[in-house]
């Protein structure tokens, strides 16, 4: 197996805006840079690419014109061509934002899709004989479910902290921290890092690429000749507030308006706790059979969350938003959050669809596969996917070649809070995408 590597800066322009959040951001300034970063490999017959891109998220349209473009310049497949976001929610918006009628500019995107396209064919420039290792570890406390049961019974999403009507968290996160070691003859090794929370934790109007960016600035910073990239595992019921900080954590951090503690230095913290735990494993990491590019795709279909029975209240939710009017929603920070979310998603499904397509993906290296997931499943469906995985090592990517929604899992649809709210999926989507990606998985095997 030979594996070549690129970066390039896809950091925006002053005023270009922010998504993320249901409130409009402009950028006014940056804290660190925005980075697109090309991983190529090539086994002599077959031609393969793992992109992973410092954004939030971008539609379908992008996904596809990338892959295609990149299949055009290389001689690749589009399906050999796997990309993967970090879900910052301090990057720019790609297109059209999903809570306003604003727009990136056409010179942005121009720069982006070149950005892109230098990253694949750099790293093409760049392939060298290479040997895989892998080791796997965990990064303790920085995780948290975000998902609570209250003693009145009910369900919130991120009810603050030090909430005394907090009774139980709803799931548990997943902390384990998969470490990818490319040694390459005559070059720089690459450390491919995979690890699943929430990127919120940064906050304002100034571009970072949040935690998974300080994940890679560590360990180049700590590792001679090593360049990384950043892997974001199913994270859509997880994220970095813990509701029961110590002093030091408190300190690094300030409640923002959403009363969300966020804040640069908290989040640099929490790139040195997964950095950390990679770079403590990164010497001891086993050799593994790469040899042997496969890839695929697979369309399931999944149940829509329409509510027609609750339409008028919808749009009258909507209207209120819509004119600015939030005094005359009946709720406060997440709460509000939530029941505007729900409100535009059973709106806009008024006339259906029944079903959307979804497009699950892999990349096979011999033992090794990159499963890809639309949106943000929750933790315990990239878990059972890991689990009934015919291979002996699985890296499963959320935000991956084709967009998506928050996924949750079956209970959570009768426990409620935000993600089943906002969720354009119906309760049951997550037995579909766990049996599809089990087909797939078998298919390329």
């Amino acid at each position: 197996m030979k594996t070549g590597f690129s970066k390039k800066s896809i950091t925006p322009p002053l005023g270009a805006p922010i998504v993320g959040y249901y409130n409009e951001r402009r950028v006014k300034g940056v804290l660190d840079e925005l980075y697109v970063r090309a991983v190529a490999f090539d086994d002599g017959e077959k031609l393969a690419f793992l992109i992973t891109l410092d954004l939030c998220f971008f539609s379908q349209t992008f996904y596809d014109e990338y892959k295609s473009m990149i299949a055009a310049e290389t001689g690749a497949s589009p399906e050999a061509v796997f990309i993967t976001c970090s879900h910052t929610h301090t990057g720019p918006l790609v297109g059209k934002d999903f809570a306003s009628e604003l727009q990136s500019s056409p010179e942005y995107l121009a720069t982006l899709k070149l950005a892109v396209r230098d990253a694949a064919l750099y790293a093409v420039l760049d392939l060298k004989p290479t040997c895989v290792k892998i080791a796997t570890t965990e990064a303790k406390g920085i995780s948290f479910c975000r998902r609570y049961r209250m003693k009145d019974g009910s369900v919130a999403t991120n009810p603050g902290v030090g909430n005394p009507n907090i009774d139980h968290a709803l799931s548990e996160p997943n902390e384990t921290v998969k470490v990818l070691r490319l040694v390459r003859e005559g070059g720089r090794e690459v450390c491919l890092v995979s690890f699943g929370t929430h990127p919120d934790s940064v906050g304002g109007e100034y571009i970072s690429a949040d935690y998974p960016g300080y994940v890679c600035d560590t360990v180049e910073g700590a590792l001679d000749g090593v360049d990384c990239v950043f892997l974001q595992a199913p994270q859509g019921d997880v994220n970095h507030i813990n509701p029961n900080p110590s002093e030091e954590a408190c300190a690094l951090t300030f409640v923002d308006f959403d009363s969300v503690p966020r804040g640069i230095e908290y989040t640099k913290h929490m790139g040195r706790v997964i950095a950390g735990a990679a770079i403590a494993v990164y010497s001891l990491c086993r050799e593994i059979d790469t040899e042997g590019i496969a890839f695929g795709e697979k369309l399931v279909k999944l149940p829509t969350n329409a509510e027609n029975d609750k339409l008028e209240a919808a749009r009258e939710i909507c209207r209120h938003y819509d004119e600015g009017r939030l005094d005359l929603i009946p709720y406060t920070e997440m709460a509000l959050t939530t029941e505007i979310a729900r409100a535009r998603r059973i709106v806009e499904l008024e006339h259906g669809p029944d079903f959307y397509t979804y497009k699950l993906s892999a990349l096979r290296l011999g033992s090794l596969v990159f499963a890809g997931l639309p949106g943000e499943p929750f933790t315990d469906i990239g878990n059972r996917i890991a689990e009934e995985s015919p291979f002996e090592n699985t890296v499963i990517c959320c935000l991956s070649n084709a967009e998506g929604a928050y996924i949750p899992t079956a209970k959570a649809y009768s426990e409620g809070g935000y993600e089943a709210a906002s969720s354009r999926l119906k309760a049951g989507s997550d037995d579909i995408m766990v049996g599809g990606m089990n087909e797939l998985l078998k298919e390329i095997l």
